[in-house]
């Protein structure tokens, strides 16, 4: 089963084609297209695998394997930053550890997603100027 930290919840549909390097773009690009993530870039859609299952973890997850940021299982160069991210997305959408339907954490999001809350969560991400990811949520 793959494993999911809150935030990527968000970075699977603003995912452009751009990563940290070859290696974790593969890895995002599978992920997405393996649980069905909705992405307007690679013309994925939940609809394609409703009932995929996903544990969400508040650790490295299946998506951090080829991220050159992490240092070892659980730990990542940026750990204070993705921990505050997942917290955020905890506390706004009450995600909590455990087993779930990819599509209902989609919609446990993107139904009550505002645009504020998409800039506090993200507004201090790397890549939230380097793109235009909003346009995706």
């Amino acid at each position: 089963m793959l494993k999911i930290r809150p935030h990527h919840i968000l970075c699977m549909r603003a995912y452009q084609g751009m990563g940290y390097s070859k290696e974790f773009s593969i890895r995002m690009e599978s992920i997405i297209k393996e649980i069905g993530a909705y992405n307007k870039y690679l013309n994925s859609s939940s609809l394609e695998n409703e009932l995929r299952e996903v544990e969400v973890v508040f650790s490295t997850d299946s998506i951090c394997e080829k991220c050159p940021s992490k240092l070892g299982e659980n730990l990542c160069s940026t750990q204070d930053k993705v921990a505050l991210l997942d917290l955020k997305i905890s506390q706004y959408f009450n995600i909590k550890k455990g087993i779930y339907k990819y599509i209902e954490l989609e919609k446990l999001v993107y139904n009550n997603i505002t645009e504020d809350i998409f800039d506090d969560i993200c507004k201090n991400c790397s890549w939230y100027n380097i793109t235009n990811c909003k346009s995706y949520i």
